[in-house]
């Protein structure tokens, strides 16, 4: 396990409403990377869990707030291993970089898409359920990997696919049809709040009812992962934008301009923006802090668990780093420990750890590809090995789903 000076803990310096590093005139105080007491991945797989994990992830950072943090579930630490795997029809769809969706699981079932269409996979093995054939929409990347395909998302007791025809809701026991919207061609991720859908399309974002899929309003906004609460819908493109999730009337303006997606989380809109990471009110859209490293550097769309915010930092000049920063009330995250990732991006955290995706040491081969971090300290706790890339991983009560790039599902357990 690699010793705090490894993981090492950050100075802050604090001026007003703003906060910086110091010490760090790169990612970290040192280049390298994690060293995971655990690594797995190579060896064969399971035939499935003698205990199905509680919980769900019906999105792809979880809840309608994009936090990418579930407050109950516990993510494997003692002694993970491979449960199943499973590998799908994955042809690549025209101009994505990936062949198949993060997944999403809920009630027992795991969703993802492919070029192929939507397929549901039991928990427990692995075992196809149902696929329903569909050509789903892609969008720009959350994690930095280019353009992807969009998951199905779970909520209101239906799965909602964003497809380049329209928006699809499927019945989730079966896979049929509940309803279809073809209007416009959606265009990212969509998000679910009470009894609406929110969608990105080639009209704009646009507000439906969840139940039958009557378009309720069109906003002339980009987004390609909105963030939704209570009544609220933020989005964020060239400006952040929030609107009236019931009327899609424009309730303020920001000129932060958000590299990915925004986060919102109590009452604070978090933006990973080019030059920092910052925090605007939900109210009213005002600045009430940025975290500033200097140097034009870029921060990811965070993960905000109660305690900490997770981000990774890509300054251009040296490698991306995951930090991990202390929630401070009112005041700005302040920087604890951060973390070599070399290309990658902190994308969901559970139960006091943290998961990052890696690009991957060249020395090891299959090189490690998701790491789990302590919350505490940023200890790697276990790693999973493979050639291909993992895309943003669902965690579980106990368990943990990764879809490759090019297709293939793995779900991992603890003992």
């Amino acid at each position: 396990m690699p010793s705090i000076t490894r993981r090492t803990f950050l100075g802050t310096v604090a001026a007003g409403a703003t906060v910086g590093v110091a010490g760090c005139s790169s990612s970290c105080p040192d280049g390298d990377p994690p060293e995971p007491s655990v690594v797995f991945g190579t060896g064969d797989a399971g035939s499935g869990f003698e205990t199905l994990p509680d919980g769900s992830w019906p999105s792809p950072r979880f809840d309608a707030g994009n936090t990418g943090h579930s407050p109950s579930p516990r993510p494997p630490t003692d002694s993970p291993s491979l449960r199943w795997r499973a590998t799908l029809s994955a042809p690549r769809v025209d101009g994505t970089r990936t062949d198949a969706s993060s997944p999403t699981v809920a009630d027992g079932t795991v969703y993802l898409t492919t070029g192929t269409g939507a397929f549901a996979l039991a928990l427990r093995d692995g075992a196809e359920r149902w696929r329903h054939g569909v050509t789903p929409a892609t969008t720009d990347g959350t994690a930095g990997y280019g353009d992807e395909l969009v998951p199905p998302v779970v909520g209101d007791g239906l799965v909602y696919l964003a497809t380049a025809e329209g928006v699809v809701a499927l019945h989730p026991d079966d896979g049929t049809v509940a309803w279809r919207n073809t209007d416009a061609a959606a265009t990212g991720v969509p998000t679910v709040i009470e009894d609406a859908l929110v969608v990105p399309t080639a009209a704009g974002l646009a507000g439906f009812d969840a139940t039958d899929g009557r378009r309720r309003w069109t906003a002339d906004v980009d987004a390609i992962l909105p963030a939704a609460v209570d009544g609220t819908v933020v989005a964020a493109g060239e400006e952040t934008v929030a609107l009236d999730a019931g009327t899609g009337e424009r309730r303020w303006t920001s000129s932060t301009r958000a590299e990915f997606y925004p986060v919102v989380a109590d009452d604070t809109v978090y933006l990973g923006s080019y030059g920092g990471l910052v925090g605007v009110g939900i109210d009213d859209g005002a600045e009430r802090w940025t975290v500033d490293r200097g140097g034009g550097r870029t921060f990811s769309a965070p993960v905000v668990a109660p305690e900490t915010v997770y981000a990774v930092e890509r300054p251009g000049e040296a490698p991306d780093a995951t930090f991990a920063l202390d929630r401070t009330g009112d005041g700005p995250p302040e920087p604890r420990w951060c973390s070599y990732v070399g290309e990658g991006a902190v994308t969901a955290a559970a139960g006091g750890h943290a998961l990052s995706l890696q690009s991957g040491s060249r020395e090891r081969r299959p090189p490690v590809r998701l790491v789990a971090f302590t919350e505490r300290f940023g200890e790697a706790t276990w790693g999973y090995a493979a050639d291909e890339r993992p895309l943003p991983p669902a965690i579980l009560d106990g368990g943990v789903v990764i879809v490759t790039t090019r297709g293939t599902v793995v779900a991992v357990g603890g003992e």
